[in-house]
C-alpha cells in the first residue's frame, strides 16, 4: 500500500510540474505585453535627410543614457520607423517615428526625454523574472503601469543629468492624450512623476558638482562621456 501511495504521489507531482511548466514566466508575460507588439515599418534614413541631425543627436545620447541605466551602448539600437512616436522591443531595438522627429525637431528635451523613457524600460531585464504564474488582465495592467512609471522616473532623472528641462516632455504627453491607455497613468500624473524625479536628481547633481567637481567630471552621465 505504501509503495502504491508513493508511486501515485510521484505521478501527481510530475503532473503538477508539467502544468507549472506550461504557465509562462511573469517576465515573459510582461515582455510580450509591453515589448512584443507588432513592429512598425523601418524606414531608410537616407530618404529623410531633413531628420539627419535629429537622428545624430539621439545616437549620441544613446550611449550616455545606456551607461546611466547600467547597460552598454550596444544593448540599444535606433532605427527610423513609420507610424509611431517611439517603441522599444524585447531585444532593445528602438523604433523612432519619422513624424515624431519632424514634429519635435526643434525640441531636444522632448527627443531625449522620449529616448530616455524607452531605454529606461531595459526590456531585457524582464527575463530575470522567472516565477511562473498566470497573471490576470488586471494584474498585468498594474505591472505595466508600474513599468511605464519606472521608465518615466528614469526619463526625469536623465533629463536632469543632461541639464535639460522636464516641462517640454510633460507638455508633449499632456497634449497627445485623449484618455489614458490602461498601461499608463493619466498624463498629469506622469508629468508629476517627471517633475519629482527631475527635481530629486537635479538637487543631487548640483551638490555633486559643487562638492566633488572632479568626481562629477569623470562619472556623471553627461560629463564622463565627453561633450556632444
Amino acid at each position: 500500500m505504501g509503495a502504491r501511495f508513493n508511486t501515485l504521489s510521484q505521478q501527481m507531482d510530475k503532473a503538477d510540474a508539467g502544468k507549472s511548466a506550461d504557465v509562462p514566466q511573469i517576465g515573459k508575460q510582461v515582455q510580450q505585453t509591453l515589448f512584443g507588439k507588432p513592429k512598425p515599418t523601418i524606414l531608410d534614413p537616407a530618404q529623410f535627410p531633413q531628420l539627419a541631425e535629429q537622428l545624430k543627436l539621439l545616437r549620441k545620447y544613446r550611449k550616455k543614457l545606456a551607461v546611466m541605466a547600467g547597460d552598454g551602448e550596444d544593448d540599444y539600437q535606433i532605427v527610423l520607423a513609420e507610424g509611431t512616436i517611439a517603441q522599444i522591443d524585447e531585444n532593445g531595438m528602438i523604433y523612432i517615428g519619422a513624424g515624431f522627429l519632424e514634429a519635435c525637431k526643434n525640441h531636444p528635451e522632448i527627443l531625449v526625454g522620449v529616448l530616455a523613457h524607452e531605454i529606461g524600460h531595459r526590456p531585457k531585464r524582464w527575463g530575470e523574472y522567472r516565477e511562473r504564474k498566470q497573471l490576470t488582465k488586471g494584474q498585468l495592467e498594474a505591472l505595466c503601469r508600474y513599468e511605464e512609471t519606472r521608465a518615466d522616473i528614469f526619463a526625469g532623472k536623465a533629463l536632469a543629468e543632461m541639464e535639460m528641462s522636464w516641462e517640454p516632455l510633460a507638455a508633449f504627453l499632456e497634449g497627445m492624450e485623449d484618455q489614458p491607455h490602461p498601461e499608463y497613468f493619466p498624463a498629469k500624473v506622469r508629468a508629476q512623476v517627471l517633475c519629482d524625479a527631475h527635481q530629486g536628481r537635479e538637487y543631487r547633481s548640483i551638490n555633486r558638482k559643487k562638492m566633488f567637481p572632479e568626481f562629477d567630471r569623470m562619472t556623471s552621465p553627461k560629463g564622463h562621456l565627453g561633450d556632444y
